[in-house]
C-alpha cells in the first residue's frame, strides 16, 4: 500500500460551515449524509496506508485523530446554537448523537488495523521469543544423565530453523549451532562418565570377588596346615613375627634415618634461601638509595638553576626598565629642547595668541592641532 499524505482527502474530510450546520441540525436525519460522506473518505484513505509499516500505523492513528476532531467540531457546533434555535433541541441532540455514535464508531474502525497489526507483532515476536527458549543452553548441566542430555539433544536436534522463523531466523540458527555443540559435549562427557563408573563398579566387583576366592583358598589351607603341622606352624609363627619384627625395626629406623636427611636438606634450604634474600634485599636497599642520592642531587641542581634562571631574569628585567627610564629621559630632554629652540624668537611681551597661532601655524615642534 502507499502511505499518501492525510491532506490529500482534507477536502473530502471537511465539513459544511456553521450556517449550513444550523439547517443540517434541524432536520430529522440531515447530518446523516455529512457523516456519511466522512465515513467514505475516511475509509477510502484508511484503505491506502499500510498498517504493517511504521509510517502507514502513524498515518492511520492521523487519521483517526481528524475523525476525532470532526466529531468534536459537530458537537461544538450544535452547542453553539442560540438560544432560539435551542428550541427544537431535540434535533439538535438527535444529530450531535448521531455525529457521536457514528464518527467515533468511524475513528475506531480506522485506528484497528494499525492497533490489530501491533497486536499481532507483538504475539508473533513473542512466539519466537518463546521458542528460542528451547535453544538456551541451561536445560541440562554436567551434573546431568547421559539420558537427560540425550533427551534435550534429541529435541534440538529435531527443531527446524526455516523460514518458520522470519527474521529470527539468523539467531535461530546461531543458538541451534550452539546449543548442538554444548549438548554434545555434554553428552559426550556424560557417556564418559557413566562409562568409567561402570567399568569402576566392574573391577571393584572382580576385585572383591578374586579376594573373596583368596581368602577361602588361604583359610582352607591354613586349616590343613594347622591340622597336620601344628608345632611346625607355631615355630613357623614364631620365626615369622620375629622377621616382621627385625623388618619393621629396619623400616622404622630407615624412615628415621630418610626423615632427618629430610629435615637437613629442609634446613639447608631454608638457609640458602635466607642467604640469597638477604643479598637480594641488601643489593635492592643499595639501589633505592643510590637512586634517592641521585635523585636528590637532580632536585638540587634544578632548583639552583631555578634560581640562577630567575636571578638572572629580574636582572633583565630590571636592565630593560633602566634602560627604557634612560632612553624616556633622554627622549623627553630632546622634545623640551626643540620647544624651547622653536620659542628662541619669541620675547617676554608675547601674548597667548600669538603663541597659540603660532602652534597652529606648525611652528613649534612637536606640538600639533588637530582641527
Amino acid at each position: 500500500m502507499n502511505d499518501q499524505s492525510p491532506m490529500e482527502t482534507g477536502t473530502a474530510l471537511a465539513l459544511p460551515s456553521q450556517n449550513d450546520l444550523i439547517g443540517l441540525f434541524k432536520g430529522e436525519n440531515a447530518l446523516d449524509p455529512i457523516i456519511a460522506k466522512l465515513e467514505a473518505a475516511a475509509r477510502a484513505e484508511a484503505l491506502t496506508h499500510d498498517p504493517s509499516t511504521a509510517k502507514g500505523r502513524k498515518a492511520l492513528r492521523s487519521l483517526a485523530n481528524t475523525v476525532s476532531s470532526k466529531k468534536a467540531e459537530l458537537d461544538r457546533q450544535g452547542k453553539a446554537l442560540t438560544e432560539e434555535q435551542r428550541k427544537e433541541i431535540a434535533a439538535v441532540n438527535a444529530g450531535r448523537k448521531l455525529a457521536e455514535d457514528r464518527l467515533a464508531a468511524l475513528r475506531d474502525e480506522i485506528k484497528k488495523p494499525a492497533e490489530d497489526w501491533e497486536a499481532a507483532e507483538e504475539a508473533r515476536v513473542a512466539h519466537h521469543k518463546q521458542a528460542l527458549d528451547r535453544l538456551n543452553l541451561d536445560r541440562a548441566d554436567a551434573g546431568s544423565t547421559s539420558e537427560q542430555v540425550r533427551h534435550v539433544l534429541h529435541d534440538i536436534e529435531n527443531m527446524s530453523v526455516g523460514g518458520e522463523w522470519e527474521e529470527f531466523q539468523p539467531i535461530a540458527a546461531a543458538k541451534r549451532e550452539q546449543a548442538l555443540n554444548h549438548y554434545r559435549s555434554l553428552l559426550a562427557a556424560a557417556e564418559q562418565r557413566e562409562a568409567d563408573a561402570a567399568e569402576l563398579a566392574r573391577l571393584r566387583a572382580e576385585a572383591e570377588e578374586r579376594a573373596r576366592k583368596d581368602a577361602e583358598e588361604a583359610a582352607r589351607r591354613e586349616a590343613e596346615r594347622l591340622a597336620a603341622e601344628k608345632a611346625e606352624a607355631d615355630r613357623i609363627e614364631a620365626e615369622q613375627a620375629e622377621a616382621r619384627r627385625v623388618e619393621a625395626d629396619r623400616v622404622a629406623s630407615v624412615q628415621r634415618e630418610q626423615a632427618e636427611r629430610d629435615r637437613a636438606a629442609a634446613a639447608d634450604q631454608a638457609r640458602k634461601e635466607a642467604e640469597a634474600k638477604a643479598v637480594a634485599d641488601r643489593k635492592a636497599a643499595e639501589e633505592r638509595h643510590a637512586k634517592e642520592i641521585a635523585d636528590a642531587k637532580v632536585r638540587e641542581e634544578a632548583a639552583a638553576q631555578r634560581e640562577r634562571d630567575r636571578i638572572a631574569e629580574e636582572q633583565r628585567q630590571a636592565a630593560q626598565a633602566r634602560a627604557k627610564r634612560e632612553a624616556d629621559q633622554a627622549h623627553r630632554a630632546r622634545v623640551r629642547d626643540d620647544i624651547a629652540s622653536s620659542m628662541n624668537g619669541f620675547t617676554d611681551e608675547v601674548s597667548a595668541g600669538q603663541i597659540a597661532d603660532a602652534i597652529m601655524a606648525g611652528q613649534i615642534g612637536h606640538v600639533e592641532v588637530r582641527l
